[in-house]
Protein backbone atom coordinates (compact mmCIF):
# COMPACT_ATOMS: atom_id res chain seq x y z
CA UNK A 1 0.00 0.00 0.00
CA UNK A 2 1.60 3.49 -1.51
CA UNK A 3 0.62 6.58 0.51
CA UNK A 4 1.28 9.91 -0.98
CA UNK A 5 1.62 12.87 2.32
CA UNK A 6 1.21 16.18 1.57
CA UNK A 7 1.49 18.11 4.25
CA UNK A 8 3.42 21.97 4.73
CA UNK A 9 3.63 21.08 8.53
CA UNK A 10 7.09 19.41 9.45
CA UNK A 11 5.86 17.90 12.17
CA UNK A 12 2.28 16.41 11.32
CA UNK A 13 4.40 14.76 8.10
CA UNK A 14 7.22 13.11 10.31
CA UNK A 15 3.50 11.91 12.88
CA UNK A 16 1.66 10.82 10.00
CA UNK A 17 4.73 8.94 8.13
CA UNK A 18 5.78 7.46 11.39
CA UNK A 19 1.99 6.29 11.77
CA UNK A 20 0.89 5.00 8.35
CA UNK A 21 4.81 3.32 8.13
CA UNK A 22 4.64 1.68 11.24
CA UNK A 23 1.56 0.22 9.29
CA UNK A 24 2.88 -1.00 6.92
CA UNK A 25 2.17 1.60 3.96
CA UNK A 26 4.73 2.77 1.77
CA UNK A 27 5.12 6.57 2.60
CA UNK A 28 6.10 9.11 0.26
CA UNK A 29 6.31 12.82 1.55
CA UNK A 30 5.77 16.46 -0.04
CA UNK A 31 5.85 19.67 1.49
CA UNK A 32 3.20 21.44 -0.55
CA UNK A 33 0.47 20.74 -3.27
CA UNK A 34 2.95 21.55 -6.30
CA UNK A 35 5.87 18.84 -4.81
CA UNK A 36 3.03 16.32 -4.74
CA UNK A 37 1.63 16.67 -7.66
CA UNK A 38 5.66 16.71 -9.17
CA UNK A 39 5.97 13.29 -7.54
CA UNK A 40 2.99 11.49 -8.41
CA UNK A 41 3.52 12.83 -12.54
CA UNK A 42 7.19 11.85 -12.02
CA UNK A 43 5.93 8.77 -10.82
CA UNK A 44 3.17 8.27 -12.97
CA UNK A 45 0.68 8.57 -10.43
CA UNK A 46 1.71 4.87 -8.64
CA UNK A 47 0.09 5.28 -5.21
CA UNK A 48 -3.00 4.41 -3.82
CA UNK A 49 -3.99 6.94 -2.07
CA UNK A 50 -3.33 10.72 -1.31
CA UNK A 51 -3.80 12.59 2.15
CA UNK A 52 -3.30 16.29 2.05
CA UNK A 53 -3.38 19.41 3.77
CA UNK A 54 -5.89 21.94 2.48
CA UNK A 55 -4.28 25.06 2.96
CA UNK A 56 -0.56 25.07 1.98
CA UNK A 57 1.69 27.53 0.46
CA UNK A 58 2.33 27.29 -3.73
CA UNK A 59 -0.61 24.90 -4.53
CA UNK A 60 -3.13 24.00 -2.05
CA UNK A 61 -5.12 21.03 -1.75
CA UNK A 62 -8.31 21.58 -3.45
CA UNK A 63 -5.85 22.32 -6.65
CA UNK A 64 -3.82 19.74 -6.04
CA UNK A 65 -6.95 17.04 -5.94
CA UNK A 66 -8.36 19.29 -8.93
CA UNK A 67 -5.21 18.38 -11.01
CA UNK A 68 -5.28 15.05 -10.08
CA UNK A 69 -8.87 14.10 -10.44
CA UNK A 70 -9.67 16.47 -13.78
CA UNK A 71 -6.20 16.96 -15.36
CA UNK A 72 -4.78 13.41 -15.01
CA UNK A 73 -8.41 11.66 -15.02
CA UNK A 74 -7.60 9.88 -11.94
CA UNK A 75 -11.08 9.86 -10.37
CA UNK A 76 -10.92 6.47 -8.44
CA UNK A 77 -7.50 7.68 -6.99
CA UNK A 78 -8.56 7.80 -3.15
CA UNK A 79 -7.98 11.25 -1.75
CA UNK A 80 -8.38 12.50 1.90
CA UNK A 81 -7.87 15.98 2.74
CA UNK A 82 -6.99 17.12 6.25
CA UNK A 83 -7.53 20.58 7.36
CA UNK A 84 -6.95 22.51 10.72
CA UNK A 85 -9.47 25.00 9.79
CA UNK A 86 -13.68 24.89 9.92
CA UNK A 87 -15.07 22.11 7.81
CA UNK A 88 -18.26 23.65 5.66
CA UNK A 89 -20.99 21.51 4.43
CA UNK A 90 -20.10 22.84 0.95
CA UNK A 91 -16.51 21.03 1.85
CA UNK A 92 -18.26 18.19 3.12
CA UNK A 93 -19.96 17.43 0.25
CA UNK A 94 -16.94 17.97 -2.51
CA UNK A 95 -16.34 15.74 -5.52
CA UNK A 96 -12.81 16.14 -5.20
CA UNK A 97 -12.41 14.35 -1.75
CA UNK A 98 -13.59 10.97 -0.29
CA UNK A 99 -13.24 12.31 3.10
CA UNK A 100 -12.20 15.80 4.37
CA UNK A 101 -10.76 15.56 8.67
CA UNK A 102 -10.66 18.25 10.71
CA UNK A 103 -7.50 18.44 12.78
CA UNK A 104 -6.21 17.18 15.09
CA UNK A 105 -7.68 13.68 13.94
CA UNK A 106 -7.52 10.57 15.12
CA UNK A 107 -4.58 8.88 13.32
CA UNK A 108 -5.74 5.11 13.93
CA UNK A 109 -8.97 5.93 12.36
CA UNK A 110 -7.31 8.15 9.52
CA UNK A 111 -4.80 4.60 8.87
CA UNK A 112 -7.66 2.53 9.36
CA UNK A 113 -9.95 4.74 6.97
CA UNK A 114 -7.12 4.84 4.58
CA UNK A 115 -6.98 0.67 3.91
CA UNK A 116 -10.69 0.57 3.65
CA UNK A 117 -10.29 3.52 1.04
CA UNK A 118 -7.44 1.42 -0.67
CA UNK A 119 -9.54 -1.73 -0.89
CA UNK A 120 -12.52 -0.53 -1.99
CA UNK A 121 -10.35 1.23 -4.78
CA UNK A 122 -8.78 -1.76 -5.99
CA UNK A 123 -12.24 -3.58 -6.14
CA UNK A 124 -13.11 -1.15 -8.66
CA UNK A 125 -10.21 -1.69 -10.86
CA UNK A 126 -10.64 -5.18 -10.58
CA UNK A 127 -14.55 -4.79 -11.67
CA UNK A 128 -14.90 -1.37 -13.72
CA UNK A 129 -18.65 -0.41 -14.36
CA UNK A 130 -19.54 -1.59 -17.67
CA UNK A 131 -20.39 1.92 -19.56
Amino acid sequence: MRVLIVEDDEIIRFILSHHFNSAGFEVTLAEDGQHGLDLLIETNFDTDLIITDLMMPRLDGYELARKVRIGHRRFELPIIAITAGIISDEEKNRTLFNYTLQKPMDIKGLVSLSKCLIAESEKLQDHPVAM
